[in-house]
C-alpha cells in the first residue's frame, strides 16, 4: 500500500459525514485485468462487479447518460485503451454478473487478427496485449459498447490542433468502418482536456466526452468532460465500497485545483 492510498483512506472518514445524494450516478474507470503491474486482479474485480450487482443497479454507460432511471445508486463499467484481458477475463466476469462495458480504444494499436505488444514509453499499461479487431468484434456481439480513445495515445492537449483533428476523426472513421456503427462517444487520454480540444471533440462529431475527474455524473454535467472514477489495483474491498458510496468524492475537488493530476 502506498503512502497517497494510506492518506486517501484517513481523509475518507471525513467524506463519510455528508449526506449521500438522493440519485448517484457513477461511471468507473479500469484498463486491464490480471497479473501485469498495474492490472485489476480477475479476483479483485469479480468481487466488485459480484457486490455491485447485489448493491446497485448496474447499467450500460448509454443508460447511464441518456435514462431516468429510478434507482437511487447507478454505476456505469468502462475500459480505457483496448488490452486483451477485457476478451479473455472480463467479458466473462460482467456476463455473469449479466451486465457488459464500454471499450475506449487505441485504434491504432488495433490489428485484424494478430494482439500488438504495449509501449509503456507511449503510456500503455507494461506487459500487456491490445486487442485484435476480431475480439473487439466479440465483445460487439456481447453488447459491449465501443468508443474512441484516439489514433495513438498522445496527450491531446499538447498536441497542435491539426494532429488532435487527425487522432479523433481517423480514430473515429475507422470504428464507424470496421464496426459499421456510430461512434459518439471519446474517452480523454489520461483525462486530460481543455476548452479548446473540447471543441474539436464537439467539431469531429462526439456527442459525449469522458474525463478522469473523480466525481459522480450530475444532471448539469459538461458532456464533454464526463466525470470518470478511475479504480486502481491498490484498492480494497472497503476502498472501493467507499468509494462508490461516495467517501472519497473529496478527491474531485483536490483534481480541480490541481487539473489533471491523476489520482
Amino acid at each position: 500500500m502506498t503512502t497517497k492510498v494510506a492518506l486517501k483512506r484517513i481523509l475518507s472518514k471525513v467524506g463519510r459525514l455528508r449526506q449521500p445524494s438522493i440519485k448517484r450516478k457513477i461511471a468507473l474507470i479500469y484498463h486491464s485485468l490480471g497479473e501485469s503491474q498495474w492490472a485489476v486482479s480477475e479476483r479483485m474485480f469479480r468481487a466488485q462487479m459480484e457486490w455491485l450487482r447485489a448493491s446497485v443497479k448496474l447499467v450500460s454507460l448509454c443508460e447511464l447518460l441518456e435514462e431516468d432511471l429510478d434507482d437511487a445508486l447507478q454505476v456505469a463499467i468502462t475500459f480505457d485503451d483496448g488490452y486483451a484481458s477485457l476478451h479473455d477475463s472480463a467479458a466473462s466476469v460482467l456476463y455473469d454478473v449479466k451486465t457488459t462495458a464500454t471499450v475506449f480504444l487505441t485504434t491504432g494499436c488495433i490489428d485484424e487478427i494478430s494482439r500488438n505488444f504495449t509501449n509503456a514509453s507511449k503510456g500503455h499499461y507494461p506487459q500487456e496485449r491490445f486487442l485484435s479487431w476480431r475480439d473487439v468484434d466479440e465483445l460487439v456481439a456481447a453488447g459491449w459498447m465501443v468508443g474512441s480513445h484516439g489514433m495513438d495515445h498522445i496527450d491531446l492537449t499538447e498536441a497542435t490542433p491539426e494532429v488532435a483533428r487527425n487522432q479523433l476523426g481517423a480514430s473515429k472513421r475507422l470504428i464507424e468502418q470496421r464496426l459499421s456503427r456510430l461512434c459518439e462517444y471519446f474517452a480523454y487520454t489520461w483525462g486530460h482536456h481543455n476548452i479548446n480540444l473540447e471543441d474539436l471533440v464537439r467539431n469531429a462529431g462526439y456527442r459525449y466526452a469522458f474525463s478522469g475527474h473523480h466525481a459522480p455524473i450530475l444532471p448539469g454535467s459538461n458532456h464533454l468532460a464526463v466525470p470518470r472514477i478511475n479504480v486502481s489495483n491498490e484498492y480494497t474491498m472497503a476502498d472501493f465500497q467507499s468509494i462508490i458510496r461516495g467517501d472519497w468524492d473529496y478527491l474531485g475537488w483536490i483534481q480541480k485545483m490541481k487539473p489533471w493530476s491523476r489520482m
